[in-house]
């Protein structure tokens, strides 16, 4: 039993999340450097987002191509000077706009519709979490190549620090 705002999600005819989302986004006085990111981008962004988050939901989309989009994100924000705590607060900023859009547009009649949003609220919160997940993994690799290619720094002072094992391996 699908609800109706999952099937906008899945159709790709949900802008009005994308819109929500950038108002949290400009409203949020912490995040100064997605702040300084033109409303385009960060909607292309997050237009990209919906339709990996899409393929979650029908499975069409498995966690290499989840972890391969979310590492993307985390090396090129990183390389724009975006702190990591920005980028994981507004994937939880996108995740509380489709929750919201979820909830608003369900019609709750009956235990089982109930159940449903719950499922897909519990399939959304897993979705953004592996999302975050992944973003670190791309921020930090990031920033381990950019250290190791700038700074004189030994290999066993970059891994004593940088224990993460890497998601693209080219390190």
């Amino acid at each position: 039993m699908m609800l109706n705002s999952l099937e906008d999600i899945l159709a790709g005819a949900a802008p009005d999340i994308g819109r929500r989302w950038l108002s949290k986004i400009r409203s949020a006085k912490n995040l100064r450097g997605l702040n300084e990111i033109g409303d385009g981008e960060l909607l292309s962004v997050h237009e990209s987002l919906m339709h990996i988050l899409a393929g979650w939901f029908d499975r069409s989309a498995d966690r290499n191509v989840i972890g391969a989009f979310f590492v993307m994100m985390g090396k090129e924000y990183c390389a724009q000077g975006i702190a990591v705590s920005e980028l994981t607060f507004a994937l939880s900023l996108d995740r509380k706009s489709v929750s919201e859009h979820l909830v608003e547009g369900a019609v709750l009649e009956g235990a089982h519709r109930m159940y449903a949003l719950m499922e897909y609220c519990d399939e959304l919160s897993e979705f953004f979490m592996l999302g975050a997940y992944y973003l670190t993994k791309g921020f930090l690799e990031e920033t381990f190549l950019r250290i190791s290619s700038c700074e004189n720094l030994p290999g066993d002072i970059l891994t004593k620090y940088f224990k993460d094992d890497f998601f693209f391996k080219a390190t």
